[in-house]
């Protein structure tokens, strides 16, 4: 599915009812967020699957080990417990593990938010600035010349602000050391 991003970017100045653009001494944070998903009748999960590389696609309801870190309060050390799962049940690890990796996840001619959805989705949709989204896009894009990195920040800025189709926003969430 190819989510049409060029709408009208002129309509208003782009920020949500109420946002604050006069702050701009402090980072603005963003990510993916599931609760979208359930107001608008989708399933985050489903979505992220969808997004899976196809070697993963194909394993996915298989079942699988996976070890797990434990704290052990006897000996106050971390151990590693081996439990078994269903391959893909948590979507975003198999990405940020895998797919997130893996060659062409994210390829020039992707359109912008879709390639924006995926860095969340490959770095566990932990909140980051829109610079640490661009400095990741630059990565998957050598040589230059992709339609993302071409659009100036404030473009992509409005582009993620009013978007209607990935659940994209504003967060007050920090990232987790």
């Amino acid at each position: 599915m190819v989510i049409d991003t060029s709408r009208s970017l002129a309509e208003g100045s782009g920020a949500p009812d109420g946002a604050d653009n006069n702050n701009n001494n402090e980072a603005r944070y963003y990510h993916v967020d599931p609760s979208w998903f359930d107001e608008n009748n989708l399933s985050f999960d489903d979505v992220a699957r969808a997004r899976m590389c196809d070697t993963c696609r194909a394993k996915v309801g298989q079942e699988v080990e996976e070890r797990v870190p434990v704290f052990d309060k006897a000996t106050g050390r971390m151990r590693f417990e081996v439990h078994k799962t269903t391959y893909g049940s948590d979507p975003l690890k198999v990405i940020r593990d895998h797919c997130g990796r893996a060659k062409n996840y994210i390829h020039r001619d992707m359109p912008t938010l879709e390639a924006i959805f995926r860095i969340f989705l490959a770095n566990g949709n932990q909140p980051m600035t829109l610079d640490q989204v661009r400095e990741q896009l630059a990565e998957w894009c050598p040589g230059g010349g992709c339609q993302w990195l071409l659009l100036p920040q404030e473009m992509v800025e409005r582009l993620v602000q009013n978007d209607s189709h990935y659940g994209l926003r504003q967060t007050e969430l920090r990232p987790q050391s």
